[in-house]
């Protein structure tokens, strides 16, 4: 008897189409949060490098997909809310003071936006868990590196670390969330109880920045998702929503408590008052908005007063009005259902993510800066790659043939990419 021992032809093609797509997802996994305790531009090189590798590798496995998916994801409803957003952004340079300046910011958020569309788009259906694994091992070493480099600066002496190494810090932060759902979702307990003390003990050295906060109401909305998902995502989702949407109301609100508050709160108590003076005084542009990247131009040119308000709420309805709140809040409420509705441990993760990035941003941490949108950027391509890694591996029973060759086997699910 002669067996057959034929095996498929060889697919440079494919083979490529594989390597291509992990060195990317590598890139944004394992290579960012290590690159930037080092280099304060990591982020901003290593997204676009990333992005376009796993283009690449889409292109020559599946260009009609890639194509499928991104007319897909654009005229989906969060998808429009996003555009609308960017589009008016952009549109906000007509009646800016500063239209040269702040062109270059309406220029890197478009171009984050791109990126994720674009990189969500291509990636595959199927994710292997080889590729996943690196995101929880580039967060673990990442953070054993960047806790090394605290206690050098501590023994040195040095009364804070590096710059890169604080926003270093920051990255591991955000992409812990992904690590650790990954993790989780695999069962890996033990692993993720590791990764956790470790993200642990680098939030507590940021604690003044606010970071610490961040993550801690960042644990709080994991651990309510994953005691009832539906019914905490959506108040979650209402609660961002309704403090982007509603901010003008809050300086009117908590000026008295701060005000019985001890003096050191005088500085908030004077954030509060000019973020009120600019509403009664700007009734137009609490619609409109006074355009793009006018809350730090108007304080070099003197016509914000000092200190305005250090947070995103503020500058989203300073700069972009109304229409501008509306949409980012439409988007946030969106996105944060979006996440809540993933497989498994994704969805406590995913709203933890959301929860700690808008934690950041209302505490004025690095409100739309180039490094932390492509951040975001990336953390969003995580978890889009881990829930494609949530395939079933067990099939329901199929009846076997009892007898006759001419029943054909049920046909075996495609393996991941």
């Amino acid at each position: 008897m002669i067996k057959n021992n034929a095996q498929a032809p060889l697919d440079p093609a494919a083979d490529a189409a594989l390597l291509l797509r992990r060195i990317g997802f590598g890139t944004l996994a394992l290579v960012l949060p290590l690159a930037a305790l080092v280099s304060r531009r990591a982020a901003v090189v290593l997204v676009p490098i990333g992005v376009a590798l796993l283009l690449i590798a889409t292109l020559i496995e599946e260009p009609r997909r890639l194509v499928t998916a991104l007319r897909a994801d654009v005229l989906s409803l969060p998808g429009m809310i996003l555009l609308g957003l960017v589009a008016w952004a952009a549109l906000s340079l007509v009646w800016s003071p500063f239209p040269a300046a702040a062109s270059e910011k309406a220029g890197n958020l478009l171009l984050a936006v791109v990126l994720g569309f674009v990189g969500f788009a291509s990636l595959p259906e199927r994710m292997r868990s080889s590729n996943l694994n690196l995101s929880p091992l580039g967060t673990a070493s990442a953070g054993l590196f960047a806790l090394g480099l605290i206690t050098i600066a501590a023994l040195r002496h040095a009364e804070t670390p590096p710059g890169a190494v604080e926003r270093g810090v920051s990255i591991i932060l955000i992409t812990a969330w992904p690590a650790l759902a990954w993790l989780l979702s695999r069962e890996r307990g033990l692993s993720a109880l590791g990764l956790a003390l470790i993200v642990a003990l680098l939030a507590l050295t940021r604690f003044e920045d606010g970071e610490t906060i961040a993550m801690i109401f960042g644990a709080v909305a994991f651990g309510a998702v994953t005691a009832n998902r539906q019914l905490a995502s959506k108040a979650i989702a209402t609660i961002v929503a309704g403090l982007m949407l509603f901010a003008p109301v809050l300086p009117f609100l908590l000026a008295p408590l701060v005000s019985a508050l001890p003096d050191s709160s005088s500085g908030f108590a004077q954030m509060l008052s000019i973020w009120a003076d600019v509403i009664r005084q700007s009734p137009v542009e609490l619609i409109t908005g006074h355009g793009l990247d006018m809350v730090v131009r108007g304080q070099m040119s003197g016509v914000l007063p000092q200190p305005a308000p250090a947070t995103l709420l503020f500058e989203t309805w300073y700069e972009l009005g109304l229409v501008g709140a509306a949409a980012a809040a439409a988007g946030l409420y969106f996105a944060i259902q979006a996440a809540g509705r993933m497989p498994g441990a994704l969805a406590a993760g995913g709203v933890a993510a959301y929860t700690t990035a808008f934690a950041l941003s209302v505490f004025g941490f690095a409100p739309l800066l180039p490094w932390w949108l492509m951040t975001l950027t990336a953390v969003v391509l995580l978890f889009g790659a881990i829930a494609r890694g949530q395939y079933r591996t067990d099939r329901p029973a199929v009846p076997l043939p009892t007898r006759g060759p001419s029943h054909t086997r049920p046909k075996a699910a495609p393996p991941p990419q």
